[in-house]
């Protein structure tokens, strides 16, 4: 046992040793290098420190600058001010000479204008008025009924062209042109190329340019007469006659 003793003591105080020195070596590093960081942070606060107390310098720099330019506006505000009262105090003596003038000068103007603005105003309320009429007709009439009174006004507007008189115009079939509310019925059609072409002794192609907001019926350029036997324009016949009764 004794022998054992012997032989084990001094390995185990070896490994002891080793083990102590390691120990000692890893402490040692680990505060090596809990310094080295502590004296980084410590050195990161310092840098930021400075640039703190950096900033703070320069916004009290800007706010003096700022103080500074705001005391010159204020100022120089208050002198043109000043300045802009006496102005105006000689503008009003000015102004107050030629207001009476200025004043009459309008007012007779107005006046001239008088019956101008309440022409362009009927003008304006005509037009709603018709605006209006057509969105009735939108919402009231189907598209069936739109095209079967668009048939009955066709009609009578080609039975007004067979009334007309050919001797009293000169008509081309270059000077001719037809806008409709709806593509032409076949027979119309046809019925129309047979009055033009008799009347006015000349073969006209009848090709129609369709115009939706006519609502019904259609308009025909023969020359200098213009036959418009459109909706929209009884609309507008219509506003007009209601508008006389009402001045009535």
């Amino acid at each position: 046992m004794q022998e054992i003793l012997r032989i084990v003591l001094p390995i185990v105080l070896v490994h002891a040793c080793v083990l102590g020195i390691i120990l000692f070596i890893v402490k040692k590093t680990l505060i090596n290098d809990t310094a080295h960081a502590i004296s980084r942070i410590k050195q990161v606060e310092a840098e930021v420190r400075k640039r703190e107390e950096g900033i703070k310098r320069e916004i009290e720099e800007h706010e003096k600058e700022f103080t500074r330019k705001k005391t010159e506006a204020e100022e120089a505000l208050e002198k043109r001010r000043q300045e802009s009262e006496k102005e105006v105090a000689t503008i009003r003596e000015k102004t107050m000479a030629s207001a009476k003038e200025e004043g009459d000068r309008i007012i007779a103007g107005a006046r001239k204008n008088e019956e101008k603005m309440r022409l362009q105003i009927e003008q304006e309320m005509e037009e709603k008025a018709v605006d209006y009429a057509g969105e009735i007709f939108k919402l009231v009439f189907t598209e069936k009924m739109s095209k079967e009174l668009n048939k009955e006004f066709t009609e009578e507007l080609l039975d007004a062209l067979e009334e007309i008189d050919s001797a009293s115009i000169t008509v081309n079939a270059s000077d001719v042109s037809f806008t409709t509310s709806h593509p032409f019925d076949p027979d119309q059609k046809k019925r129309l190329k047979t009055l033009l072409d008799e009347k006015f002794k000349d073969d006209f192609k009848v090709e129609e340019t369709v115009q939706e907001d006519l609502m019904a019926g259609m308009i025909l350029k023969l020359g200098s007469l213009e036959i418009d036997g459109s909706l929209v324009n009884r609309f507008k016949e219509a506003v007009k006659e209601v508008k006389k009764s009402a001045h009535v």
